[in-house]
């Protein structure tokens, strides 16, 4: 029986260690996976070494273990939260809070049900021990997904399973107390077999559930990252095609120049200015088509501003600051995020019928490590007042309906950035913020 003992807390001790690295590195925006955070295996060693050595030498609740835990949770979470240290500190208090509060409520109840302090103690062995463990964990894990959910502003998808999860595992807390209870008034040791069969189906139900929301959430993923690549695809053609269309334009000015220069040079040799600068005015409309709205070193931002701020037409478009750079974005992301942002303040223009005035204003610019890009457009009326969701208005399924901002705020997310919509002076705007990773 001792060998069954210890072998229970080894498993206990690895769990718990599994669950703070997954919960500090989630809550920080960071990889579990070790081979995106080469630091999650050591913080996992780091952490189950010492329970077991606190298991061992400072068994039950102790203050000092508690300090050096929540030590190691800090350590974990400044190491990898990227400079975000208010963050990494509430992410391990949390932590801490979580665990030390549902440990001390359970181990509360579960006594005042059962009448007997010795048979939940670290060490011993019986039907309560391990209910005990097993819904201490059920509800740790459920308590901090939530906590995930709501911190981070997860998408509704997210919330609906988290939702399911809860519900789930507090059915199951009830009826595994419930079987406590009984195992408690019957003689002792006529239904510890059954209690325990009933406690390991509970466990294993909650088991199999985790699994499927962590396959729905995949399919959810899967589905975003379809359509990013859709959108890329798109982008890709639209550039393809414009590429060969300004290709085309450049090929027949370039073999016509000979021509052009050499009547230019005529018109010149006999003293007729004015009939080579009416040539040139000629000239000009077949030159201009291949102007764009902006130049700079990012190939796809420009791609996108100049195709669909160029064709707009009774529209003022006013383009300010320094880009910088924006190499650490993925093209894909970049596409999306920016390519949404556009698209949504055109859809807004173009809704206008009888504005006096149509503009559009793109603003790029520094402030201390962030790089922030501003939208704007002009309204008629408040879009936050009168539609707080943004909530497309486009004539498309309804479950495509804000679709577009959910992919920018989950791409400002995965950035450590921040996303905010403004109105001000008549316009609507959106900001984004974007750390430097350097």
């Amino acid at each position: 029986m001792i060998g069954i003992e210890y072998l229970i807390e080894f498993f206990v001790s690895l769990f718990d260690a599994i669950l703070c690295v997954y919960f500090i590195s989630r809550f920080n925006h960071t990889p579990l996976h070790p081979c995106k955070n080469k630091l999650s295996i050591p913080a996992i060693a780091v952490v189950f070494i010492f329970s077991v050595i606190n298991d061992l030498f400072l068994s039950g609740f102790n203050v000092l273990g508690t300090i050096i835990f929540l030590c190691l949770y800090i350590s974990y979470a400044l190491l990898i939260s990227k400079k975000r240290y208010i963050r990494a500190l509430l992410s391990a208090c949390i932590f801490e809070i979580a665990y030390v509060l549902l440990s001390s409520l359970l181990y509360l109840i579960i006594t005042f049900i059962i009448k007997d302090y010795d048979q939940l103690a670290q060490g011993s062995v019986g039907v309560f021990r391990y209910v005990y463990i097993i819904m201490h964990k059920i509800v740790l894990f459920v308590v901090l997904k939530i906590l995930l959910i709501a911190f981070n502003q997860e998408s509704g998808t997210d919330a609906r399973l988290g939702g399911v999860a809860f519900v789930f595992s507090f059915i199951t807390i009830l009826g595994m107390g419930s079987t406590m209870y009984l195992a408690s008034i019957v003689e002792a040791g006529q239904i510890q077999t059954q209690a325990m069969i009933i406690t390991l189906s509970f466990a294993s139900a909650n088991v199999i559930l985790y699994v499927l929301i962590y396959q729905m959430q995949k399919y959810q993923q899967s589905k975003y990252e379809l359509k990013l690549l859709q959108e890329k695809i798109s982008f890709e053609e639209a550039r393809h095609t414009d590429a060969q269309a300004i290709w085309t334009n450049v090929r027949k000015i370039q073999h016509d120049m000979k021509q052009h220069l050499s009547v230019l040079s005529g018109y010149l040799d006999k003293g007729e200015v004015e009939a080579c600068q009416k040539y040139i005015g000629t000239l000009m409309p077949s030159v201009t088509g291949i102007n764009s709205l902006i130049h700079s070193d990012n190939i796809i931002l420009d791609y996108l501003i100049n195709s669909k701020l160029g064709v707009l037409r009774n529209t003022k478009i006013i383009i300010s600051g320094s880009i910088g750079d924006l190499s650490d974005i993925k093209d894909i992301d970049l596409v999306c995020l920016m390519g949404n942002a556009l698209d949504n303040a055109i859809e807004a223009i173009q809704r206008q019928r009888g504005a006096k005035e149509k503009r559009i204003e793109l603003l790029f610019m520094r402030q201390n490590s962030n790089r922030i890009i501003i939208c704007k457009n002009t309204i008629e009326g408040s879009v936050l007042k009168n539609n707080s969701e943004l909530k497309s208005t486009k004539d498309t399924q309804s479950e495509s309906h804000g679709l577009g901002t959910k992919i920018m705020a989950k791409i400002v997310s995965d950035y450590n950035g921040i996303i905010d919509y403004f109105e001000e002076f008549n316009m609507f705007g959106v900001q984004i913020v974007l750390p430097d990773p350097s």
